[in-house]
């Protein structure tokens, strides 16, 4: 089965500090948009989006996702000064975590 944007799952989101409906529905495209194209079934997506309120934090912003397939699960994690960029790194990472979906 060839899964599509519209095969996976919405994901489910554990958030903490001020993370917005804007951040939430950035990460949800985010890691749509990694997972999109893999020939393995996506059972659940799992994002953890996180803002700590310290100043005196180089990377506050906290991004993650756990990806529970028929073959496994694969989990991505980013930090950053700020959530946009966290969101960015990611996808990134989770795009590399499922290059061995995509070409199986």
């Amino acid at each position: 089965m060839n899964a599509t944007r519209h095969d996976l799952p919405e994901p489910a989101f554990l958030t903490s500090g001020k993370v917005g409906e804007a951040e939430r529905a950035a990460a949800g495209d985010a890691v749509r948009e990694a997972l999109a194209g893999t020939h393995e079934r996506i059972r659940s997506v799992r994002v953890t989006l996180s803002l700590v309120d310290d100043p005196s934090l180089p990377r506050p912003a906290l991004a993650q996702a756990i990806v529970e397939t028929d073959g496994g699960r694969l989990r991505a994690q980013a930090a950053a000064p700020g959530l946009a960029e966290a969101i960015d790194l990611l996808r990134r990472r989770l795009s590399v975590r499922t290059a061995h979906l995509r070409a199986g």
